[in-house]
């Protein structure tokens, strides 16, 4: 049977190592894949329409990318493969960005005009971890369809 002061004596040993800084408490990191998630608010879109991709930073860690989401890709689903569609030329901004611990943007996609009807999805080169065990895969949005009109 413990008596009293051997439990004292265990929480004043367990304060001690968290004070000294023996006891690190680590940021939360569930690793690459699982940093981030991304969601499309609809299952079809029009060609021409903006699609906004809501991410969402899943760790206790800090994600900077240097291209913002600027180097977003549309991909569309041939059989069982996926084609990446070319992107038009845009200029991607120089600044540093970052997505905070928890923080969650919107990132809007307009889909190109005249594009044909399938199923889809975008590709997103993700943001990096400042520290972290490893580096973060790109990220792909849920597929969607795309129609030439909603009647289809």
């Amino acid at each position: 049977m413990r008596t009293l002061g051997q439990a004292n004596l265990g929480l004043f040993a367990a304060v001690t190592l968290i004070t000294s800084g023996c006891l690190t408490i680590r940021p939360y990191d569930p690793g690459p894949g699982k940093r981030v998630a991304a969601i499309v608010p609809q299952d079809t879109y029009l060609s021409g329409e903006s699609v906004n991709v809501t991410i969402s930073n899943l760790s206790d860690v800090t994600l900077y990318y240097p291209d913002g989401f600027c180097k977003t890709a549309l991909q569309r689903r041939d059989g069982t493969e996926w084609m990446t569609l070319p992107n038009p030329p845009t200029r991607c901004p120089v600044v540093l960005g970052f997505l905070d611990p928890g923080q969650t943007v919107v990132h809007q996609y307009r889909l190109p005009k005249g594009v044909t009807g399938g199923i889809y999805r975008l590709t997103i080169p993700m943001p990096q971890p400042e520290v972290a065990t490893a580096p973060e895969p790109e990220l792909l949005t849920p597929t969607f369809k795309v129609a030439s009109s909603l009647a289809q």
